[in-house]
This record gives structure tokens, C-alpha cells and sequence, in this order.
């Protein structure tokens, strides 16, 4: 679960700072870009909170007596 997270590390934990930092080309703010790169970061946000869900559930069926 740690090296997932570490994977997708810059995407989850981005700022929209940083975004509007990134999306600037050409000294001119690039919209599409910004908006491309927010719904980035927001799905791997949901993946990141989807991942750990199923490892809990997992670490939840495997120590739970049937």
C-alpha cells in the first residue's frame, strides 16, 4: 500500500497552486491544461482513498475468524 501511494505521490498530494504553477506556458495560464490536471489529481485522489479501502477490507477478511 506504501509504494502505491509513493507511485501516485506527486498526482494525490498536489495543490491547486502548484497546478496553476504547472499549467503556465509560455508566461500565458494555460485553462484546458489547469482543468486537464485538476480532474487528474482529484481521480487519483479517489484511487488512492479506493486502494486503501480494499487493502483494509482485505486486512479485515484475513483477520476476522470465520
Amino acid at each position: 500500500m506504501i509504494a502505491s501511494i509513493l507511485i501516485g505521490y506527486g498526482r494525490i498530494f498536489r495543490s491547486k497552486k502548484t497546478i496553476e504553477k504547472e499549467s503556465i506556458t509560455d508566461g500565458h495560464e494555460n485553462v484546458h491544461e489547469e482543468k486537464h490536471r485538476l480532474i487528474e489529481t482529484r481521480v487519483a485522489q479517489v484511487g488512492a482513498v479506493l486502494l486503501a479501502i480494499g487493502f483494509a477490507i482485505q486486512i479485515w477478511g484475513t483477520t476476522v475468524d470465520s
